[in-house]
């Protein structure tokens, strides 16, 4: 039996993941802050390592896929860059050996449409978040609310592209990806639509409408299962 962990799996996006693998047939293991398998805040250190000390436990050490969701994004600044970045990153590090156990494993991070959205103003400080110094990284983002969500998002796709062709993932047989979803109609976005879509150029939707979790699920159930064995990076 196929045994997927996805952080973030109380609501939105990781909840509607869940009831496709599971109606599949598959074991998932949640992770999130409440509603869980495992309850773990992946903003913290502390969080991580019960994270990946209760996820080894519950699925004997193998794991086939996992999906790195947990994100927020109404918050302050700091947590928003501990959580989306370096919880993300401590997750596909710490739980890639597991995958490495698994029957044609693959990883996905959710990183967000905010990449190409906002890449100029983002990059410079995303740099920050790459280098790994999670305090310097919360320092040099500072307040800024708004703007930490996309330095978030942008760090990992590019943490993802950079290691999903080395040995440890793909030379390891391990798929590893990265989604960039637009605007998902989630509990995070609630009452933000209005506001969102009358941006235009700025953050495009060319549908007209938020995107349903159940459309970002189609997707990533594709990309942990076996027909997306060509999918690197």
């Amino acid at each position: 039996m196929t045994t997927v962990v996805i952080t973030g799996s109380a609501g939105g996006m990781g909840a509607a993941l869940r009831s496709v693998l599971e109606a599949a047939g598959t074991t998932v293991i949640g992770v999130d802050p409440h509603d869980a398998e495992v309850v773990a805040d992946l903003a913290t250190p502390r969080g991580r390592a019960a994270m990946t000390e209760e996820v080894s436990r519950r699925s004997g050490g193998t794991i086939d896929g996992l999906v790195a969701g947990a994100g927020v994004q109404p918050t302050d600044a700091a947590t928003i860059v501990r959580t989306n970045y370096f919880g993300a990153v401590a997750t596909l590090g710490s739980l890639r050996p597991l995958l490495a156990r698994g029957t044609n494993p693959s990883a996905v991070a959710i990183s967000s449409n905010s990449t190409t959205t906002m890449p100029g103003y983002a990059a410079p400080v995303a740099d920050v978040l790459l280098a790994g110094d999670e305090d310097a990284a919360v320092s040099a983002i500072g307040d800024d609310d708004l703007g930490a969500y996309p330095v978030s998002k942008l760090a990992l796709a590019r943490w993802v592209r950079w290691h999903a062709t080395t040995d440890e993932w793909i030379g390891a047989g391990i798929r590893l990806n990265a989604i960039a979803p637009g605007f998902v109609d989630t509990p995070m976005t609630e009452g933000t639509w209005d506001f969102v879509s009358s941006l235009g150029d700025v953050y495009p939707v060319p549908a007209g409408r938020p995107g349903r979790p159940d459309e970002i699920a189609a997707l990533l159930a594709f990309l942990l299962s076996p027909a997306a064995g060509f999918f690197c990076g």
